[in-house]
């Protein structure tokens, strides 16, 4: 039974990690292209959008952050109680994907597009000198104590992590839902390339990881939810 479980968990998370690999190495030589033009039509590294449309998009990129997700989760709670059991599945996913996304942001070390370096990776021992209010702050990616040491953390986009793990339980649960969830996880990774925060290779490694982070919740099933009743499977 054991193997068989573990069989399942590769089966549910692997597809993801080599879609993140690829899609990765595709796009990574087109993050200076797009940041470029990005910047050549907008301001402060972001495109040129603002007033209402700008601040739209700035709320919905907190799709699967946490005050949005407890949003959520109460509307499930209040209006369909036979899914309460089903949160325990979507906390465990957002614990894998907090673990992977900021573990990855870590050791990765990739400074953030306002920083100009769209090639330069750090990694777990690699020093940059962050810009901080008082000068800059020599510092490695994983020192998370340090002032403003979130501008190494690129990838993967965190924001998108949350996205797709919030989008990947509600439709699994919801098939319904399916083509609203991706729509909706698509424009929040679009959202953080178009405002700076990210190259579009980090939000492709953050869709990799949320996905794999989906996969391993749904696998382990801690809420003792039968398959059937998951979605796990479900084509409609």
């Amino acid at each position: 039974m054991h193997r068989w479980a573990c069989a399942h968990a590769r089966r549910s998370w692997a597809p993801a990690a080599l879609y993140g690999i690829i899609a990765v190495a595709v796009l990574w030589r087109m993050d200076p292209w797009v940041m470029n033009l990005i910047t050549a039509h907008g301001t402060r590294g972001s495109l040129p959008i603002g007033g209402d449309i700008r601040r739209e998009l700035e709320v919905l990129q907190q799709f699967g952050q946490g005050g949005m997700t407890i949003l959520v989760v109460l509307v499930i709670w209040l209006l369909d109680p036979s899914h309460r059991r089903r949160l325990i599945d979507w906390l465990v996913a957002i614990g894998i994907a907090a673990l992977l996304a900021f573990g990855l942001k870590m050791l990765i070390g990739r400074p953030r597009p306002v920083l100009g370096e769209p090639e330069m990776v750090l990694g777990p021992f690699g020093m940059y000198p962050v810009p901080v209010d008082h000068g800059f702050v020599v510092t490695r990616a994983w020192a998370f104590w340090q002032d403003d040491v979130a501008k190494l953390w690129s990838m993967p986009s965190s924001h998108t992590v949350f996205a797709v793990v919030a989008a990947g339980m509600l439709a699994s649960w919801y098939p319904r839902l399916r083509g609203l969830m991706i729509a909706v996880a698509g424009l929040v990774a679009l959202a953080r390339v178009g405002f700076g925060a990210h190259y579009p290779s980090d939000v492709a490694a953050g869709i990799a990881v949320g996905l794999v982070a989906v996969g391993l919740a749904n696998r382990w099933n801690l809420s003792g939810t039968p398959d059937g009743d998951r979605g796990v499977g479900r084509t409609g």
